[in-house]
């Protein structure tokens, strides 16, 4: 039961896990893909969660550390883009009950080629060696996504929405399927410095609800949940590309466990991550 709660702990963790001063100023916010270009990103998630089982407080804390690259095969006429993204290593720590466990994912070297629109949406996907894929680490899709872009010019304090969806699907060390959906709301806020580069500041928030199923040792399993996220990116208008984004959520769930044990798990969790894309 603990075992598998970790791994679903990862997964959440990856699907949740990837948004004032007003003025005329406006930019162009849409992905400039160019031909033969290279991109590493790294990502960070935090994660502190606090679950109750059988009348028992337990917490859980964990940390992931992954890198990955996209390189641009090729670009259409209308902008969209198709690349070859490649998963390469990463590394979970966790802590929970007063022991520690750390895996290491190396060289993993699992790719997808994915096409892009240049506001940022997966036009369509294709795992190349998904066998390959630990599942521990759940849904890897998760850091092929790109923020979503309004695709047009926006005045600093205008907004834009969007809407996703993410599924995991069960597997081997997880017995849940589930899903997220996100209604995602951006605003551009304007220009901001970091580490000597302008950039434009967006700030976004989005509310999530998560619903999962499944079976395990016989017993049938529901789980439910609600969240809230915000965050920030920052988009450099030289590459036309998004290359760091910062977020923080808040989780409630549940999960219901029917069948040789009645059961309702109840769990909050706490989630922070950044992301930070390079050109090589």
């Amino acid at each position: 039961m603990k075992k598998w709660l970790l791994v679903q702990l990862s997964i959440l963790t990856l699907v949740l896990a990837s948004g004032f001063a007003y003025s005329q100023e406006s930019i162009v916010l849409k992905y400039n893909f160019v031909k033969g270009k290279s991109y590493t990103q790294s990502a960070s998630v935090s994660n502190n969660m606090t679950q109750t089982m059988m009348g028992q407080e337990v917490k859980m804390l964990s940390d992931i550390i992954a890198n990955s690259e996209m390189a641009i095969e090729g670009v259409n006429n209308d902008g969209s883009a198709t690349t070859l993204f490649s998963f390469l290593n990463a590394s979970i720590h966790s802590s929970a009950m007063g022991r520690d466990t750390t895996i290491q994912l190396k060289d993993v070297d699992s790719k997808k080629r994915v096409v892009y629109s240049t506001d940022g949406k997966q036009v369509s996907s294709l795992n190349l060696d998904s066998s390959k894929v630990n599942t521990m680490m759940g849904s890897l899709n998760q850091f092929s996504k790109l923020i979503i872009l309004p695709g047009k010019s926006v005045k600093v304090g205008e907004k834009w929405q969007d809407k996703t969806v993410d599924s995991t699907a069960a597997s081997g060390g997880n017995p849940l399927s589930t899903k997220t959906t996100s209604d995602n709301e951006y605003t551009l806020v304007g220009k901001e410095s970091k580490d000597g580069k302008e950039y434009y500041k967006i700030a976004y928030s989005s509310t999530m609800t998560i619903n999962g199923k499944g079976k395990m040792m016989g017993m049938e399993m529901f789980m439910e949940g609600t969240g809230k996220s915000e965050g920030f990116s920052y988009f450099d208008p030289k590459s036309s590309m998004v290359v760091y984004c910062e977020s923080n959520a808040e989780l409630d769930m549940s999960i219901a466990v029917s069948g040789q044990q009645n059961m309702t798990i109840p769990m909050t969790q706490s989630i922070k991550a950044v992301m930070k894309l390079e050109e090589k």
